[in-house]
């Protein structure tokens, strides 16, 4: 009685450690944050150095429109300078000179006139030096009033370029989103794949002992549990290389929410549910014609190089300028004719028509006009590959969904296959091969179904960001 008892609390304390053992497992791992494919999305998009880069490119342009508007306002320009000189005569003639008396002469009434002649005090030449000084400042303002409307064609290529750039900062941002997407359905496919050879591992191993305990009791082979032994040991190979892949697809995940170095981190595994929905092809092309941002970036830019002919047609019109200047100027020297201190203003206008400028005009609208019909041929490509990605994303969910549907009757058949094989082997009717192929059936139908089932939500990720729907379904 006291053995029972005895062994009765050996089981419970066993019990009771598994419990303990199991229940820090599983707070161990409940202590790893938990991410949605939501939370994914937005840690990508805070840190996404492409992101910032279309930004920082938004900003050019934007400063591309202040300076445009820029054209209409006068240019406004202040002067002032100062400067001292000194001025040397080299042997210049001597500056001291006294009278000299050389007679007198008398008239008829009898007075004298006494006659002297100016003599330098010496009789070498000398060097005079003489120093002044000049001070001004002034201010002067132009205002273009026509240039052949190019003020007004710049500003609206300048304006397009600015919306080209913010479109192009939006698709930017899809494609981030869908990268993270990807990967995020990439990482749940081999979590899936992982699980799946976790439990065809197990079951390989359960198989073993089931024909090595049918080994000694005589009803197998030992050949029988020779091949169940390497079945086991090829599902082990299998476990590992399925954890390999599924930490490689945690490193791209990190990479893609631009934390390469990230901790390890838990991901919704309930994201997996789906019903494989396919839309009309010809709804899904209309809609990305109307919606999807790099589109519409190509369409901007068209815009912006036709209004640079418009631009480039400035040469063959006259230029109208007014203009002001005001100038104030004070020099002391002694050399200068005319006041020492003097206002000057001035205003006018300035027509200025270039008759030939060796070809630039010319040479300058048939480049703008080039580059407008580049733009036009890049917009009809960019067409022609929207309509080719959709078709391709369309097939591709097309056929992911019946994979996933004839995967879904293979796991039941192959399940059956193996109930099937397994009697046959008990009874001695059937060989461990039978049961070994409906194995490697039954786990590759299951991996076919979470293949199947990823692919089709990569496909719908990538779809939707091909018919412009990613900016709606995800917060800035």
């Amino acid at each position: 009685m006291q053995s029972i008892v005895r062994k009765s609390k050996i089981h419970w304390m066993c019990g009771l450690l598994a419990l303990l053992v199991a229940g820090m497992a599983v707070a161990q791992d409940g202590g790893l944050p938990l991410l949605s494919l939501d939370e994914c999305i937005r840690l990508a998009l805070e840190d996404s150095p492409t992101l910032k880069i279309a930004a920082e490119r938004e900003v050019i342009a934007q400063q591309g429109v202040k300076d445009a508007y820029g054209g209409f306002l006068p240019n406004v320009s202040v002067s002032h300078s100062w400067a001292k000189s000194e001025r040397t005569d080299v042997d210049g003639r001597p500056t001291e000179f006294v009278p000299v008396y050389r007679g007198s002469t008398f008239d008829s009434a009898g007075d004298s006139t006494l006659w002297y002649d100016m003599v330098a005090v010496e009789d070498s030449y000398v060097d005079q030096t003489v120093e002044a000084t000049s001070k001004d400042w002034g201010a002067r303002a132009d205002l273009n009033l026509f240039s052949g409307f190019s003020k007004f064609s710049r500003l609206g290529s300048a304006k397009m370029d600015r919306s080209a750039a913010v479109a192009t900062r939006g698709y930017t941002r899809e494609l981030v989103v869908e990268e993270v997407i990807t990967a995020y359905y990439n990482l749940l496919r081999y979590e899936e794949l992982l699980a799946v050879a976790a439990e065809t591992r197990d079951q390989a191993e359960k198989e073993l002992e089931r024909t090595e305990t049918y080994f000694r009791l005589g009803s197998a082979a030992k050949s029988d549990v020779l091949q169940q032994r390497v079945r086991l040991e090829n599902t082990k190979l299998d476990f590992v290389v399925a954890q390999n892949s599924e930490k490689k697809a945690f490193a791209d995940l990190a990479f893609a929410m631009n934390r390469p170095l990230a901790q390890i981190f838990r991901i919704d595994r309930s994201g997996l549910s789906t019903e494989y929905g396919v839309e009309d092809l010809d709804t899904l092309y209309q809609e990305a014609l109307s919606a999807r941002l790099d589109l519409s970036s190509s369409e901007y830019n068209l815009q912006a190089r036709e209004k640079d002919i418009r631009t480039a047609d400035a040469g063959l019109y006259p230029s109208v300028t007014l203009f002001g200047n005001y100038n104030h100027a004070n020099n002391e020297s002694p050399y200068k004719f005319g006041a020492q201190i003097s206002d000057s203003f001035s205003y006018g206008y300035q027509v200025n028509w270039n008759i030939f400028d060796r070809l630039q005009t010319w040479t300058n609208r048939s480049r703008a006009k080039a580059n407008a019909r580049i733009a036009e041929y890049q917009l009809e490509q960019a067409r022609m590959n929207v309509q080719v990605e959709i078709r391709q994303l369309h097939n591709s969910q097309v056929e992911a969904r019946e994979r996933a549907n004839v995967s879904r009757e293979t796991i039941e058949q192959s399940a059956e296959e193996l109930r099937l094989a397994q009697e046959r082997f008990r009874v001695g009717a059937g060989t461990t091969l039978d049961v070994i192929v409906a194995q490697v059936n039954l786990a590759s139908a299951r991996a076919s179904e979470v293949q199947a089932k990823c692919d089709y939500l990569i496909a719908q990720g990538k779809m939707d960001r091909a018919v412009g729907r990613l900016r709606v379904a995800t917060v800035e």
